[in-house]
């Protein structure tokens, strides 16, 4: 039993089902329903929340992702205190530029391509995980990883002083598992898919006992993701904006977007029912994408065939869950080619000066897509996720010549100066 100077102030209450309605202990271990074997969600007791949150105006609170920690599952304070400190409040980008080229007047990105510590998203999930890890009294953890997840289990673990254990599929981003090598984790390539990968860490999380963060930890990883629509809100002077545009992989970020609007309307903060989301997913593996744009709203697994490795999610945990979000709030999606995916890369880069990775590509060039379908008012408020950055998968994206072998004087490299006027800078010389 925790003593009153070690709670923090979440008002968490119980793990349900999201099924079924079954309630278990909020410290219960269980990842899954024990009736019928669903996926389970955090319950909150609203009106406690409200009430807390109105003692302390967000001006006076941390400027991190604990911000709003009525809202968020970790009860235990010397957990929280070890983990996520740094995270969260990334920036929200008035893109103005980009915004020009795609005939968007109000759209936003939230950056979290700045993310501390890994630089991705994925640092407000995993942050959640490890502080329920420390909850638990455990000093190991795992996760399996299509990139991101890997490089921040290995970040955050690391500050907590616990023992990361990294599984990619075959097709990993190098760049990233040597990154979880220096960050002190180990770092496993297994011989199959991201699905493949998924079922056989849940057989392991079972035999060895080690608690993995995207799956025995899942219902407290995925709160994580709340935080985004939480900050956006408030850096908008608590007006939801109409539209999110989010990256899809396994439906975590999506469907706890949803979830944050509704619990911000549900404590007073903004009015939110009003604001759409729409999934951005690459072609070669867009499960989610097809069941909102066929009107089925079932997914089918797909086997991923997409350079946009970090989303290549073919069978996605929370698909339902985004088809839901996207369906009740009025939204759409859309699936985007590798070539669209890498020119939406370079258009940002070129226009505001962030490099993301094929999982932002895939956001600007599927918000690019919905805005010329008619699916984007010009006039709408519109925020799209960059959810990893750039520099952690250079050896991902296309190769652009450059000038080589100009020699080292000034006649000869006024003509090459010439040669960038007459035909841009982005144009292929030589």
């Amino acid at each position: 039993m925790l003593n009153p100077s070690d709670r923090t102030r979440s008002c968490a209450t119980e793990l349900v089902c999201r099924d079924c309605g079954r309630r278990l202990p909020l410290l219960d271990t269980t990842s899954k329903c024990l009736g019928c074997g669903q996926g389970l969600d955090i319950d909150y007791d609203y009106e406690l929340a409200k009430a807390r949150l109105a003692e302390i105006p967000p001006a006076q609170r941390e400027i991190n992702i604990w911000r709003f920690e009525e809202l968020l599952p970790i009860t235990d304070a010397r957990a929280k205190a070890r983990v996520g400190r740094y995270s969260g409040r990334t920036p929200l980008i008035h893109a103005d530029r980009l915004g020009a080229e795609l005939g968007l007047k109000k759209l936003y990105l939230k950056d979290d391509s700045t993310q501390r510590p890994s630089l991705s998203y994925k640092d407000r999930v995993v942050s959640m995980a490890v502080a329920r890890l420390l909850e638990l009294g455990k000093d190991e953890i795992g996760c399996v990883s299509t990139g991101n997840v890997g490089t921040a289990v290995a970040s955050l673990a690391a500050k907590a002083g616990v023992t990361a254990y990294v599984f990619y599929p075959a097709n990993m981003e190098r760049g990233k598992a040597r990154a979880c090598r220096a960050l002190g984790a180990a770092v496993c390539q297994l011989d199959g898919n991201y699905d493949e990968a998924n079922r056989a860490c849940r057989e392991l999380a079972l035999a060895s006992g080690v608690q993995f963060a995207n799956i025995t930890l899942r219902p407290f990883y995925a709160e994580g993701a709340k935080t985004v629509a939480y900050e956006v809100v408030e850096q908008l002077d608590w007006v939801a904006p109409d539209h999110f545009v989010i990256p899809a992989a396994g439906g975590t970020l999506s469907s706890r977007v949803h979830k944050g609007l509704n619990e911000m309307e549900m404590v007073g903060l903004a009015e939110t029912s009003a604001t759409k989301i729409s999934a951005a997913q690459a072609e070669g593996c867009s499960p989610i994408a097809t069941a909102i744009l066929d009107g089925s709203g079932e997914i089918t697994p797909q086997t991923p065939q997409t350079a946009a490795h970090s989303i290549a999610i073919g069978a996605p945990g929370d698909g339902a869950l985004v088809v839901d979000a996207v369906t009740s709030r009025g939204g759409s999606a859309a699936a985007v080619t590798d070539a669209e995916i890498f020119e939406a890369i370079d258009l940002l880069g070129a226009t505001e000066g962030i490099l993301t990775e094929p999982a932002g590509g895939t956001t600007i060039a599927s918000t690019a897509k919905l805005a010329s379908e008619g699916k984007i008012g010009a006039e709408e408020t519109v925020v799209a996720i960059v959810s990893g950055n750039g520099y952690k998968t250079l050896d991902e994206h296309p190769d652009k010549p450059w000038a080589e072998g100009v020699a080292c004087d000034v006649e000869a490299m006024s003509e090459m100066l010439q040669e960038f006027r007459r035909h841009g800078v982005g144009a292929t010389l030589g």
